[in-house]
Parts: C-alpha cells; sequence; structure tokens
C-alpha cells in the first residue's frame, strides 16, 4: 500500500474509533433520561390523583409559591386563583402519550398530550391536546411552577 492509502485507513479507523467513544459516553446520558421520563410520569400520576381528588388542600403542596397556568380559552391563574376556582373536575385516569422531558439543575419541562376527561370551568375539554409542565425539584419534592393546557372546549 502506499503512504497515502495507509493514512486514509488511519484516518478511517480514528473517525470510527471516535464515533464509538462517543456513542459509549453517550450511552449513560440517554439511559439518565430515560430514567427522568420513568420518574416524571410517576410525579405526573401523583399530582393528577391530587387533582383529581378536587381538594384544594391535597393540590396546594403541588404548586410552587409563583405557579401560573394559561388555558387554551385564554383564562389563567395564580396559584391563589387556581386553588380557588381553576382546580378542573378530572372523570379518568389521564395518559400521558408523547411525553418529552428535558431537565436544567432543579427544573424539569415536560410537553406531552394528555389523553383526560375533564371539565374546565364547567366545560368538557377535548382529549388529547397538548399540554406544558414546568417543575421544580426541591428536597420535599416537585411543584408545578408553570403549566399550559391547550385543550380546547367543547360545544
Amino acid at each position: 500500500m502506499n503512504q497515502t492509502r495507509i493514512w486514509a485507513v488511519h484516518l478511517r479507523l480514528a473517525v470510527l474509533g471516535a464515533a464509538a467513544l462517543s456513542l459509549a459516553l453517550l450511552a449513560p446520558a440517554v439511559q439518565a433520561e430515560s430514567g427522568l421520563e420513568a420518574e416524571t410520569r410517576r410525579v405526573l400520576a401523583t399530582l393528577f390523583e391530587a387533582l383529581t381528588s378536587g381538594d384544594p388542600a391535597k393540590v396546594d403542596p403541588w404548586l410552587a409559591p409563583e405557579f401560573q397556568l394559561v388555558r387554551a380559552t385564554g383564562d389563567a391563574f395564580d396559584k391563589a386563583e387556581y386553588l380557588e376556582r381553576g382546580i378542573p373536575k378530572i372523570s379518568s385516569t389521564p395518559k400521558f402519550d408523547d411525553l418529552v422531558v428535558t431537565r436544567n439543575g432543579d427544573i424539569i419541562v415536560a410537553r406531552m398530550r394528555m389523553r383526560i376527561e375533564e371539565d374546565l370551568q364547567g366545560k368538557k375539554a377535548k382529549s388529547g391536546a397538548p399540554q406544558l409542565f414546568v417543575f421544580r425539584r426541591t428536597p420535599g419534592g416537585w411543584q408545578v411552577v408553570a403549566s399550559g393546557n391547550f385543550a380546547k372546549l367543547v360545544d
């Protein structure tokens, strides 16, 4: 083999080795994300148990002091308003589809489509709408900082 071919073979081997090393280094990050997704699903299920109760005392610990929620209808609530008149009436266990979770420090952002039967201020909401939750992870547990519910109301 001539010198150019030898260098080309070495270069290919180096690139393949670097790619393999990169994949090996990324594997723990991918596993950590799937662990975060599983933990987020458990937290969402527990949060919705509190919401399904309709009891503001059970929902209150889940909401950060600065909590804000906006709905597709344009309705918006801070923590006090939500506890007073914004908790939905939920009649089914939610299913979370297309869940995507990201994290930076103590902040976890989850977006999904949620299949659920719920009434928002006396009107039925369309199931399967996009949802967004921003959580802060604290020593005492997760708290919702902000939420966006894009469910349209059914006439």
